[in-house]
């Protein structure tokens, strides 16, 4: 173990993408190995020192930056093993927490595999990944991370350690589930409450039969420290196409979006052959394509949005599912001259760094002002999602801030940035998010679809599970954390910790 306390050294891991200021720590430890966890967790929780835990300090919610006690780091934990090839369709790949989302999906791109979530920020690491459940644009065809992870070795709080497969441990009918470690049985009862039937990731999970593996992901450092996961890879796809539309019409996009989903659904269901099965589906609205525009000066003027797209293809049939997606252009009325089209996958690519340009941008501008991000990560069902934008734009009519939205549309996820300049405008945000988060309650939505909660959006969370739901979970991460030091405000005020 590493540690440092030299206030100088350690500045920058005080650091993320969520613009919060103020973290400090009293010292960072630094792991090299399990053994090195499991002593120091041993030794904080004997002296009840928190302890916050950090990958890559790429999370937009603050929840890997520390406010008091320590900060363990898992950067050195980064080994990406060899890959384990099941079938023609499967495979295996053993990586430590540490390891960067880029050099997993490098290594298994090189032996002609795939890891398919595809979260913005590439260097973040697969711990975080791990921890807030996170997806990216690819998830409206692949999924969350959740659908990938076989197996998590963790280290508790007390010091035990656990390997857990996936299929192994299941809730009970009551919702507890019973499971070994290396020193001792472990008893846990999942909250009660009743999750959006949504992508999520506000929350400790808890649907029925829920695997022990599940309920781990997405707990945002709270309940254990995981050292390393197995993952599970698919057969990469041969070729890739894809393009930015421009429109000047927001219904036309709507439709667009519409029709291109209930093609790919269909197709999906039926394994149809030579049929539209996109695999992103990527919205960016008036404001987000203005900010990017300096750098991409050949963005049509006098549009409303755009949406991205990506089809991915496995076979030598390139030529005629392009004809396919020319067709429902046509038919939608979409003029093949506001059109950026990509053909090749080197191609593509660039057309991903604009779509990752847009939050970069923002996080830049974020810095600028010196205030915390306020930004939502809300998704609805599906037959919501005009209801949801409607109300958004007339809310941000009657601010008169600064704000754009954009994100994975395929899915009913978007985030809309407000780029508060100054304390007043900060405060006011709050109160327009706070509507925005009850809104999309009522209507059977999430206040974080992959983000997670962190120490940013309590007040959201509430407003979704209640006080009882914060109860819940808190007596969720005493029977993980008897101690209570892991991640101590993450997901929930750790005030309810000592309840």
């Amino acid at each position: 173990m590493i540690i440092k306390s030299d206030k100088n050294t350690i500045k920058n891991y005080f650091e993320d993408s969520s613009g919060v200021i103020g973290s400090s720590a009293d010292f960072v430890a630094i792991a090299e190995n399990e053994c090195d966890i499991c002593e120091f967790l041993i030794e904080m929780s004997k002296s009840r020192t928190p302890v916050t835990i950090v990958g890559a300090l790429t999370g937009n919610t603050a929840s890997g930056l520390a406010f008091g006690g320590s900060v363990l780091s898992l950067e050195k934990l980064n080994k990406i093993s060899e890959i384990n090839e099941i079938n023609d369709n499967n495979a295996l790949i053993v990586v430590q927490a540490g390891a960067k989302i880029r050099d997993i999906k490098l290594k298994a791109f090189e032996k002609g595999w795939m890891y398919p979530p595809d979260p913005t920020e590439q260097s973040a690491s697969i711990g975080g990944n791990i921890s807030t459940n996170a997806s990216g644009g690819r998830g409206f065809k692949f999924g969350v991370t959740r659908d990938y992870v076989m197996a998590l070795k963790v280290v508790f709080s007390d010091g035990s350690q656990g390997c857990f497969e996936r299929g192994r441990y299941f809730a009970n009918k009551s919702g507890e589930i019973i499971f070994d470690t290396n020193k001792n049985k472990k008893r846990v009862m999942l909250p009660k409450y009743c999750l959006p039937n949504v992508k999520n990731a506000a929350g400790y999970y808890n649907r029925q039969r829920a695997d022990l593996v599940d309920v781990l992901i997405g707990s945002e450092g709270t309940l254990c420290v995981i050292v390393e996961a197995v993952l599970k890879l698919i057969p990469h796809f041969k070729e890739v196409f894809g393009g930015i539309i421009f429109f000047d019409s927001l219904n036309r996009l709507y439709e667009f979006v519409c029709k291109i989903k209930s093609i790919s659904k269909m197709s999906k269901c039926g394994n149809v052959r030579n049929a539209i099965n996109v695999m992103s589906l990527e919205y960016f609205d008036k404001n987000a394509l203005s900010i990017v525009k300096s750098d991409y000066p050949a963005i049509l003027e006098n549009v409303v949005g755009g949406v991205m797209f990506e089809q991915d293809i496995y076979e030598n049939n390139s030529d005629i599912l392009m004809k396919k997606w020319i067709e429902v252009m046509d038919d939608s009325g979409i003029d093949l001259e506001k059109i950026w089209f990509a053909s090749n996958l080197a191609q593509q690519e660039k057309l991903r760094v604009f779509r990752h340009r847009i939050p970069e941008r923002v996080n830049e501008i974020v810095r600028k002002n010196n205030l915390p991000k306020i930004g939502t990560d809300f998704a609805v069902p599906e037959d919501k999602l005009l209801t949801i934008i409607d109300f958004c734009d007339k809310k941000f009519k009657r601010m008169g801030v600064f704000n754009l939205t954009f994100g994975h549309i395929g899915e009913s996820h978007l985030h809309t940035n407000i780029l508060a300049s100054n304390e007043k405008e900060y405060k006011q945000c709050m109160y327009i998010c706070s509507d925005i988060a009850q809104k999309t309650i009522d209507i059977g939505g999430t206040v974080s679809a992959e983000h997670g909660i962190g120490k940013l959006k309590h007040i959201f969370l509430k407003k979704m599970l209640g006080k009882r739901g914060f109860k819940e979970m808190s007596k969720l991460k005493k029977s993980f954390d008897e101690s209570g030091i892991l991640g101590q405000a993450n997901i929930f005020p750790k005030d309810y910790i000592m309840l």
